[in-house]
């Protein structure tokens, strides 16, 4: 039987789509802003920033309803580990949610203060703030950057995952893997 809520030693369906579905997300929303930020907002380029920016938006949407989830359901109880082990993991987790937030956040208040309307697939979000270009443009550049850490936190966060799981043979990776 499938659960949905966590239990004492897995992760629940709901939490383990939630957390790989953002990470499918943020992967893919990364690599399809691999080109210059301006060549971004060429007309060539608009599917690939509409997509884009659509991906965003749904990262947003799914961490804020993963938080939410996580008011109603626990996490797996772990066996006793080194603290710096536990410290290490509750610091990549609270980067990373922070990250998923920070992220879409500076992207939409970067694209409004330059002027910029947020372009989804479907329809435009026009600026409902007053332009300035150059804050604007600092704060997409700090939105490169995290984008650049949060897979930089990301690729620590899996790493870890995979020491657990080929190295110390314990249950902390399997219990975020979908029913084995």
């Amino acid at each position: 039987m499938i659960a949905l809520r966590s239990t004492s030693s897995c992760y629940g369906v709901v939490t383990q789509a939630f957390h790989w579905l953002t990470a499918v997300l943020v992967l893919v929303a990364y690599v399809l802003s691999k080109s210059d930020r301006y060549s971004l907002y060429s007309a060539e380029a608009d599917g690939i920033r509409r997509i884009h920016e659509t991906l965003g938006v749904l990262v947003f949407i799914v961490v804020v309803l993963r938080l939410l989830w996580g008011l109603i359901d626990n996490m797996p109880v772990r066996r006793i580990r080194p603290r710096w082990m536990a410290m290490a993991a509750t610091f990549v987790r609270f980067a990373l949610y922070v990250l998923l937030i920070s992220i879409p956040t500076t992207a939409v208040i970067g694209t409004w203060l330059e002027g910029i309307p947020i372009t989804l697939i479907e329809f435009d979000i026009a600026p409902p703030i007053v332009e300035a270009r150059e804050m604007g443009q600092l704060i997409m550049r700090i939105h490169n950057i995290l984008g650049t850490a949060i897979l930089w936190i990301a690729g620590a966060h899996a790493a870890a995952a995979l020491f657990h799981h080929f190295y110390l043979r314990d249950e902390v990776f399997k219990s975020m893997i979908p029913s084995r």
